[in-house]
């Protein structure tokens, strides 16, 4: 969007739309919309990119009543004023829209100056307002933090009252934090971000600030409380709520009413047994209750005076199971998230006395396989496994930590389960209080392998049998207790339910033994045509390896494997005839459609005897026998079908890979059915969803297309309806950005058998470069090289067709404008001053005029201006006063002894009834008019002027004028000047006589007074002139300009380089003094310079001054310089890196031969030398670079056997101890492998240890010189 500010137009009226375009196109990008409906869908998609809605009150779909009354409710308008354009402007109907929430009403016919004044000073006012509304936020979180001293110090006094520790308050914030994080992750129906977030947090420290009104005999009681004690206790939260009532200098702020609700709610409970008020379930403020769970568990887990500490797991069991009232269950399933969190904060911020810190106790991590599943995701598991067992007591436990929640308690005869802070308590209590005595041992086996078993044989679920005391009628009743398996999508993870329900009508059942060989029955064939079937029936046991425990002989010659083979080498087991690669698949399969229900549907290979595989499909239902779940199984030949589906697959893929690989859009357009299929790359292109229902009738209402090229988009669906069998359509639509871009659709009709179009299929290709490259073309062929106006070809037919279409009423207005004595001008300054001139003159003439008016430049100092629909003749005559103004002050301060001014001739016309050829005649006589009677004035055309009583000769007026002259003049170009820079640079061998060609070559090419370079300082805070070329009778400053501070009078001069680097003055009096650094007592009346930076450094800069005349940089002149200093830039940059690289080898070099140690650097795969430092040489005066160092150092042909660069080049680094009996010394060598002149190399340093050797050393020479030289390692 190149930084525009978006405008959203919302009119019906193409004219009242083009009209708003022309004025806003050039500084915003720009939204249309022809109805309300499509204004809202895009406020809905760019509701912050949008700056301003013009918006028509009168729109088909949604008016502008109800447009304003959505954005009202859904506070767009925040965003996005709105500026209501009408032609009712009664004073009824300002007030509906000022009362909708418009921010201006402007009417119909309304002034385009107007328009734009108001609409810009809407878009500042919403920006201050925006940049207000952050430094009110910035204070806010000021006020928050001060008052948090008062905060801090009022829970002190609370903490100090109440005998709890100072970090209580710190756990509280950390825990309401943590667990509000995770509930706002899984329950977005609580609206909470990362705001309310902070502030509930900060809020949770007032919580029990209403105990600094409880006595202390009643806050410090080291036993139970007596109920009255206990309803003096409970006042603390309304004593608190009184307390913050009272603090009017902090109740203003946003978290008070946090933390109100809090101080009053967070003893409130969700089965409404809390207190003060006994609120029941969502009727407890969300950040009450949040606080309420970290205040229970803060208070078990730590010491206090009425109690003392215990275990974070009991804290935790005792909470989710209600021992410590009743929580809201959503926030349950967090607490368990967080739970290691919480167990963590504990240890990390526990009450400590000065000495041995406490250490936490170890606490499982319950996360440790946790595959990320979120709240939702376990909810929805559990939901799917309680769908089968309805009404019964259900338990989860998570057997690696020991945790277990009862989730629901259907009978209170289950009611001992509650006991005990453990798992294993509460089943030993509940196997003694309820179970028979004779049933009891089933009941503990639970604390046994029973629940291990289940994970280590695969299974989802186990039942068994027992009795327990119905309370109610005083007897044993059979229950069955079912233990399922949560989570089968994980391996790792062990959790399970166990699900408690009472059978009505007991029956006996024999219990499954797990852990022992199934034995292998064959199928009792009721029917024998099913034992013909392909694969036939079989039955499996529903564990990790679908152990066979009934099989039909159909299956046995599928594969060809013996039943006694089967079960000899794959212990009946199903999955170990499942081709390998397909195993984990099918138990995933397996897993995902059991969560669905007792059918299933599985696909995958076996392999049979002969090694080749067998696709099947095999259809299932689950039950359950002997309290285990087995599966009935049809297996049926599905080689033909997973060929047909994998050669479909195979296509997709293709399609999808082409797809990915390209930035068009596929689309399929059911005709029919009137919808409207498009490749998944459009949600990465456009970022918003598109029409894919009722695309006829909803793409002019709601969709994102340009509202001018809906008509084309509905003639190519129209085109297709009718059976046209291709079509292409240019149209414009609304990126992600917002920025409307353009688009071709190619489409292809597709017939059925009656040769009736029922689809078209095409591609949606991005065609916005060409169509931008192509306007872009046509924008300079139709304009001015030099100025950037239109040239008079296209004013030309700009005007006639305005003639061409405009009404016969419509008043017009044309004007030649002729500079006076331009060629003075070009005689005395030179033609590029002159050029110069004409550009700044072109600017501000140009700005005096519409965007919709025509500007030009049609010879070398003569330019047209067209103003059509003019309300009146004096308007066009004001303007043209407006010009002679704007240009006898133009040049006032360049040219003191000159006056330049300019003549203007102007002529109307109504309609079409003259042409182009004759009001510019008209037009043109009117200048001669203005040119004989003195010149600096403007002329209406009269009808005499055209007998030649007055004007140029007849002949003369016929010729229109083409000719420009500065396009005449013999002008430099880019191209030529790139290269000659090039061949300067690179053919010199000298750097700095290059640069002084290059600064003397753009010096006398553009007639400049100085060009010069200047160099930031090792320190970065001054600046030295280091190259400079002055023209002639110009004084040098190079030797002033040396260690000149950047900053001077509070101000750097860096300042004054934009992004782009450039910076350029055409008057540098108009400067501040603090602001021209050190080119203030120059000389200097214009400037040019261009900032030398990288990596965001400034190193200095090229400049360019003039001290002859105030320069107009022209277009052209700026973008030649700034690549003259780019280009020196660089080479600067990379010649002072090479000068810095130089002295840092040289510096290096001086380092090493400073060592008194010998140091070499060798190649590692030849041996040669590569450097010695100084006393290497000294030592060996003919070793030189280059040759190798066993031939230097031992006298050798070939590599020493126990060379110390073979062990570097082994292991990075080697040291050895070696003698050199051709020195005749013992040396230590450390040899490591580095990289030297970015090549590796092996770096070698030596030192003496000769003194060091004793009699062993001398044994070991004379050993050394009988084995034949060389080097002998010592160890």
């Amino acid at each position: 969007m190149d930084g525009k500010e978006t405008i959203l137009i919302a009119d019906d009226a193409d004219l009242n739309r083009a009209i708003l375009r022309n004025l806003f196109e050039d500084e915003y990008n720009l939204l249309e919309a022809e109805n309300g409906e499509q204004a809202l869908i895009l406020l809905r998609q760019y509701r912050e990119r949008i700056t301003v809605v013009l918006l028509d009150l009168v729109m088909p779909e949604k008016d502008g009543y109800e447009v304003l009354k959505e954005m009202q409710e859904t506070r767009f308008l925040y965003h996005s004023p709105v500026i209501v354009i009408t032609a009712d402007d009664s004073m009824g109907n300002r007030t509906r829209v000022f009362e909708l929430g418009a921010s201006d009403v402007i009417a119909k016919p309304f002034d385009p100056a107007e328009i734009k004044n108001r609409v810009k000073n809407i878009i500042e006012l919403g920006r201050y307002r925006r940049q207000l509304e952050t430094m009110v936020a910035e204070q806010s979180a000021r006020t928050r933090e001060a008052n948090a001293a008062v905060i801090d110090m009022l829970t002190s006094v609370i903490e100090y009252r109440s005998l709890e520790s100072g970090q209580h308050i710190r756990r509280i914030r950390m825990f309401t934090q943590i667990l509000l994080e995770d509930v706002a992750e899984n329950y977005q129906v609580y609206n909470l971000d990362s705001r309310k977030i902070q502030l509930i947090t900060e809020a949770s420290s007032l919580h029990d600030i209403g105990k600094i009104a409880i006595p202390d005999s009643i806050l410090n009681k080291p036993g139970k409380l007596t109920y009255e004690e206990f309803e003096v206790m409970k006042t603390h939260t309304l004593k608190g709520c009184e307390l913050l009532t009272d603090l009017d200098s902090l109740r203003d702020q946003e978290y008070f009413e946090y933390a109100y609700r809090i101080c009053r709610y967070h003893h409130e409970r969700w089965d409404g047994n809390g207190y003060p008020d006994g609120l029941k379930g969502d009727s407890i403020p969300i950040c009450a209750q949040v606080v309420a769970i970290a205040d229970c568990y803060d208070a078990l887990t730590t010491d206090r005076v009425y109690k003392k500490a215990i275990a974070p797991s009991q804290a935790f069991s005792m909470i989710l199971n209600g021992e410590c009232g009743k929580f809201s269950p959503r926030l349950l399933e967090c607490f368990k998230n967080v739970r290691d969190k919480f167990a963590q904060l504990s240890a990390e911020y526990a009450d400590h006395l000065p000495g041995k810190l406490k250490t936490a106790p170890h606490i499982p991590s319950a996360s440790l396989y946790d595959t990320g599943d979120n709240t939702l995701e376990q909810s929805q598991l559990k939901y799917f496994t309680l769908l089968r067992h309805m009404d019964s007591t259900v338990m989860e436990l998570d057997y690696d930590t020991g945790v277990y929640h009862l989730v629901y308690l259907a009978d209170q005869d289950f009611s001992a389960l509650r006991s005990g802070n453990r798992f294993e308590y509460a089943i030993r209590n509940f196997a003694e209080a309820a179970v028979h005595p004779e049933d009891r041992a089933q009941v503990l086996a639970l604390l046994d392998n029973y629940i291990r078993e289940l994970f280590d044989e695969g299974l989802t679920c186990r039942d068994r049998r027992y009795r327990i005391l119905d309370r109610i009628r005083d007897t044993y009743v059979w229950c069955r207790a079912s233990l399922l398996r949560i989570n089968l999508e994980n391996p790792r993870q062990h959790r399970v339910l166990l699900v408690w329900r009472k059978e009505e009508f007991p029956q006996t059942v024999q219990r499954d033994q797990p852990g022992h060989p199934v034995p292998f029955e064959p199928l009792p064939v009721a029917y024998p045509a099913a034992d013909l079937l392909l694969g036939g029936i079989q039955k499996c046991r529903c564990d990790q390896h679908f152990t066979l425990i009934q099989i039909s002989h159909s299956l046995v010659n599928l594969l060809h494997y013996s039943e006694r083979e089967i079960e000899t080498q794959f212990h009946n087991h199903l999955m170990e005839l499942v081709y390998p690669p397909d195993r984990e698949k099918l138990a995933k399969q397996f897993k995902e459609q059991r969560n669905e229900g007792k059918i299933l549907e599985l696909e995958y290979r076996l392999v049979a005897k002969d090694g080749h595989t067998v696709w099947v499909s095999d259809h299932c239902i689950i039950t359950v026998e002997n309290g285990a779940e087995v599966a009935y199984c049809v297996i049926l030949d599905a080689a033909r079908h997973h060929q047909a589906e994998e050669q479909l697959r195979l296509s997709l893929e293709r399609h999808n890979i082409i797809m990915e690989q390209t930035n068009d859009i596929i689309f399929e357009w059911d005709i029919r059915n009137d919808e409207l299929y498009l490749s998944p790359n459009w949600k990465n292109l456009y970022g918003y969803q598109p029409i894919t229902k009722n695309v006829s009738s909803d793409i002019s209402r709601i969709s994102h297309i340009h509202p001018d090229d809906v008509p084309v988009f509905q003639d190519l669906m129209q085109t297709m309806r009718t059976g046209l069998p291709y079509k292409e359509a240019e149209f414009r639509i609304a990126d992600g950005a917002g920025v409307y871009r353009w688009r071709l659709a190619r489409a292809t009709a597709q017939f059925d058998s009656d040769n009736k179009p029922f689809k078209a299929v095409g591609v949606i290709v991005d065609i916005d470069s060409q169509k931008a490259e192509k306007a872009s073309l046509e924008d300079r062929a139709a304009r001015d090289v030099l100025t950037g106006l239109y040239n008079k070809v296209s004013a030309q037919g700009r005007i006639e067709a305005h003639f061409s279409v405009c009404a016969p009423d419509d008043l017009s207005a044309l004007m030649i404008l002729d500079v006076d004595d331009f060629k003075q001008i070009n005689d005395r300054y030179g033609h590029m001053f002159g050029d110069a001139v004409l550009v700044e003159l072109s600017s501000n003439v140009a700005k005096l005029f519409r965007g919709q008016d025509t500007v030009a430049r049609i010879g070398g100092d003569e330019f047209l201006i067209f103003m059509p629909n003019v309300r009146k003749e004096e308007v066009a005559e004001q303007r043209a006063e407006e010009i002679l103004s704007v240009l006898r002050d133009l040049l006032h301060e360049n040219m003191r002894d000159m006056t330049f001014s300019c003549s203007v001739g102007l002529a109307f016309a109504r309609g079409g009834a003259l042409s182009f050829r004759d009001l510019f005649e008209h037009a043109d006589r009117a200048l001669y008019r203005a040119k004989a009677a003195g010149k600096q004035q403007a002329v209406c055309y009269q009808d005499e002027m055209l007998n030649g009583l007055v004007g140029r000769p007849e002949e003369e007026a016929a010729v229109c004028r083409t000719e420009i002259d500065s396009d005449r003049l013999k002008q430099w170009n880019l191209p030529t000047l790139i290269s000659r820079a090039f061949d300067i640079l690179y053919g010199a061998k000298d750097f700095g006589k290059a640069v002084q060609s290059i600064l003397a070559l753009i010096g006398e090419m553009f007639e400049i007074s100085r060009t010069y370079i200047v160099e930031s300082s090792k320190d970065g805070r001054r600046c030295n002139n280091t190259f400079e070329w002055c023209a002639e009778g110009i004084e040098p400053q190079i030797h002033y300009l040396q260690q000149v501070p950047y900053v001077s009078s509070g101000f750097d001069y860096r300042k004054n380089f934009g992004e782009d680097g450039l910076f350029y003055c055409q008057n540098i009096s108009k400067l501040a003094d603090r602001e021209k650094g050190f080119l203030e007592g120059r000389a200097v009346l214009s400037t040019l310079q261009y900032a030398i930076r990288e990596n965001g450094i400034f190193y200095g800069l090229v400049g360019f001054d003039d001290c002859g005349i105030r320069r107009f940089w022209t277009r052209e002149q700026i973008e030649a310089l700034t690549f003259t200093g780019k280009l020196l830039s660089v080479f600067l940059l990379k010649y002072r890196t090479q000068d810095a690289l130089s002295e840092s080898v040289l510096n290096l070099h001086s380092v090493l031969d400073q060592q008194e140690v010998w140091l070499y650097v060798l190649d590692p795969d030849t041996y040669t030398l590569r450097y010695l430092n100084r006393k290497t040489k000294e030592l060996v005066p003919e070793a030189e670079p280059g040759r190798p160092c066993y031939e230097v150092f031992y006298k050798r042909d070939s590599p020493c056997e126990n060379c110390a660069l073979k062990q570097a080049r082994e292991t990075g680094q080697s040291t050895m101890e070696l003698y050199n009996d051709i020195l005749g010394i013992w040396v230590l060598t450390d040899a490591s492998i580095v990289q030297w002149n970015r090549m590796e190399a092996c770096l070698v340093c030596c030192r003496d240890i000769s003194r060091y050797k004793d009699k062993k050393s001398q044994d070991l020479k004379q050993q050394t010189k009988e084995s034949g030289g060389g080097a002998y390692e010592y160890r």
